[in-house]
């Protein structure tokens, strides 16, 4: 059986990370810090051969993704709309305090559930498996996206993503978890 190796990174900074607000499936662009991280990304994975990169369909995602896809020299192969963030309804644009005051017990209206968020992840990474057999693929998503994955596949609770983070996943017939929330050393 071939192994197939995930990348899986969470996107470079936005204003909303900084301000610390609920982004959720609200597009907004990467900052200039965001786009530091892209290329510190790209630094951190240039120690391995990558095959091609896929991101989710919201331009903070996919600006990371082509700046990682051009310092590797390798191709953006497409958006995946279900890479895309944790939908977090009425909440979005708010800080998580400002969001758990007005809807106490965090039960935002149209707020996605971590469990669906989970599901959603593991079946599009075993997608993404299906049609790049055997390769090494960078997967630029998100935070949520990604922890909810990752505390479906570890033993031990996921830490929160880190923006520029990388944790690898290692596809042999069943998921390995490789590495988590690792980052460029300060430069």
């Amino acid at each position: 059986m071939s192994i197939t190796r995930l990348a899986l990174v969470r996107h470079g900074r936005t204003d909303w990370n900084r301000r610390g607000l609920l982004q959720g499936s609200t597009d907004v662009p990467l900052d200039e810090v965001g786009r530091g991280q892209a290329r510190a990304v790209a630094r951190v994975l240039e120690t391995a051969v990558w095959d091609t990169v896929v991101t989710s369909p919201l331009s903070r995602a996919h600006d990371t993704g082509r700046i990682v896809a051009a310092h590797l020299g390798i191709a953006v192969a497409g958006t995946i709309p279900d890479l895309i963030e944790r939908t977090y309804g009425a909440a979005e644009g708010l800080t998580r305090a400002d969001a758990e005051q007005r809807w106490p017990g965090g039960d935002f209206p149209g707020l996605e559930p971590l469990a669906a968020v989970a599901v959603r992840g593991l079946h599009t990474l075993g997608e993404i498996v299906a049609a790049h057999q055997g390769c090494r693929v960078v997967v630029i998503a998100h935070g949520a996206l990604i922890r909810a994955v990752l505390d479906r596949l570890s033993p031990t609770p996921a830490p929160r993503i880190v923006n520029g983070a990388v944790s690898e996943l290692e596809w042999s017939g069943r998921w390995t978890v490789r590495s988590v929330n690792r980052t460029a050393p300060p430069a």
